[in-house]
């Protein structure tokens, strides 16, 4: 998993890696496995009373070796955040017993971190998993980590991991009105299927992500009467011939909100974005070389200006854009191993197949709505689209010779009854206009471009003569 350089507070990135773990786990299981994160904390907030959290999965069961992978963030942590204590109870669908571990990553002398406790004989039952427990300190801003906690799981719904079902449980105790907090795995859309690729599920993860606003639990009523209105754009791009991240997989998934006049929610442009960023289906602080990718695509070739970027102290990529022409742009990165490993090696870093997915999303935005993500070139000379069918419309209908008129007409695609300047002008412009958008992509710089009339389209052999070919008369469109 990639390491995180940002100011997150150490219970947020232990969380982060035990539920990396427990997904791990579940993926490496061939049977359908639940992934159970539950908080209980004390109700008063200056109370001396722990928070107790619980990561428990129904994935293989665990090898003790992964949890020294916290030996780094244990030493950071102060010990008054957090002892270094965790409880593993753990089970394979092999074993016979289930066993239970107290590990102190916190003692420095080897032999006194690791104890095993009392262990349970399983009676011949066929089940497995893993939970861990630990205790964290309840500091002044337990909110603000329930808070964090809430919005991290609800991004892990985002992904729909295939023959996974998540909860979170968060649980006020301590006095008589205790209440309970359950985050539910739900969607919206008709066309979520359990057979969908990792791809789709995705799209429709993002889908409601964006029409919930990026709210944890509220969603809103009007947008979702309009998921159809989403422009989506997706890209994929793989490692599995390579030697180096064998079987490394990045997909990208784009969904725009435009804005309209009945969503009065998405009224006003949201003039900045924030990544999701996701390795081996668990959110993560995005790594230096993706975001080097974000900051340095050629976003004008697809529409959009790209004012500046940065990675925020959580480790997450935030794209700020400049004179915004949709509501809300939305944005996920998902690189992961086709097969999940338990020996520490997260999925590794790849910037071109992340430049390539992102690409490629980007020109599947582009194909399916030309119109509206013109490049800023395209755009420029898009504006000159008008004036110049009316001055052409003019020339065609202020002709004294009615057969050029008529076949004019004829090559527009007009009836004979329908030659008022307003319909010439209009299809001309419509014509243009669509030259203009075929030609809009880098992949069809060098192709001939579209002529307004078919009949213009000279023999491969003819040549033009001199007199035509000063520079000042040739229309690039």
């Amino acid at each position: 998993m990639a390491s995180s350089t940002s100011a997150s507070s150490p219970h947020r990135k232990l969380l982060r890696s035990l539920v990396y773990w427990a997904v791990q786990r579940c993926r490496m299981s061939e049977s359908p496995c639940r992934l159970t994160v539950s908080v209980k904390r004390p109700a008063e907030a200056a109370s001396a009373s722990l928070l107790r959290v619980s990561v428990s999965d129904t994935g293989v069961g665990s090898k003790l070796e992964e949890f020294l992978e916290l030996d780094v963030l244990a030493r950071e942590t102060p010990v008054e955040k957090w002892d270094g204590t965790l409880l593993i109870t753990t089970t394979g669908i092999n074993d016979e017993a289930i066993y239970r571990y107290r590990f102190n990553l916190q003692e420095e002398i080897s032999s006194a971190r690791f104890t095993k406790l009392a262990t349970t004989y399983k009676n011949h039952a066929t089940f497995s998993g893993t939970e861990v427990c630990l205790c964290l300190s309840n500091e002044a801003d337990a909110d603000g980590f329930i808070l964090w906690l809430v919005g991290f799981f609800h991004k892990i719904l985002i992904l729909r991991a295939p023959n996974l079902a998540c909860e979170l449980f968060v649980e006020q105790i301590g006095n008589a009105e205790s209440r309970n907090v359950r985050l539910p795995q739900d969607s919206d859309d008709v066309h979520h299927s359990v057979m969908a690729s990792s791809s789709d599920r995705l799209v429709s993860g993002l889908k409601d992500y964006a029409l919930s606003h990026g709210n944890t639990c509220d969603k809103c009523d009007t947008c979702i009467l309009n998921r159809d209105l989403l422009k989506i754009g997706t890209g994929a791009a793989n490692n599995v011939d390579r030697r180096k991240a064998k079987g490394l997989h990045v997909e990208v998934v784009i969904v725009i909100a435009r804005t309209a006049s009945d969503l009065c929610c998405w009224m006003v442009n949201c003039p900045s974005t924030q990544v999701l960023y996701f390795e081996d289906f668990v959110p993560c602080p995005i790594s230096q070389s993706s975001f080097n990718v974000l900051v340095s695509t050629d976003w004008q070739s697809y529409g959009f200006k790209l004012k500046g970027g940065f990675i925020d102290d959580e480790g997450n990529a935030v794209l700020e854009w400049d004179s915004m022409t949709f509501a809300r742009v939305d944005i996920a990165i998902h690189t992961y191993l086709e097969c999940a490993m338990q020996d520490g090696q997260g999925s590794q870093q790849d910037r071109h197949l992340v430049r390539k997915a992102l690409k490629s999303a980007l020109s599947h935005l582009k194909a399916n709505h030309a119109r509206d993500f013109l490049s800023c070139h395209g755009q420029r000379v898009r504006e000159y689209v008008p004036d110049l069918a009316e001055s052409i419309a003019g020339l065609i209908l202020s002709s004294n010779d009615k057969e050029f008129q008529d076949e004019c007409i004829t090559l527009l695609g007009l009836g004979s009854d329908q030659d008022s300047e307003g319909l010439v002008r209009s299809s001309i412009c419509e014509k243009m206009v669509h030259i203009i958008e075929l030609n809009d992509t880098k992949e069809n710089v060098d192709d001939n471009a579209p002529y307004l009339f078919e009949c213009e389209k000279l023999d491969e052999d003819s040549q033009l003569d001199e007199e035509y070919e000063d520079e000042d008369m040739v229309f690039d469109f």
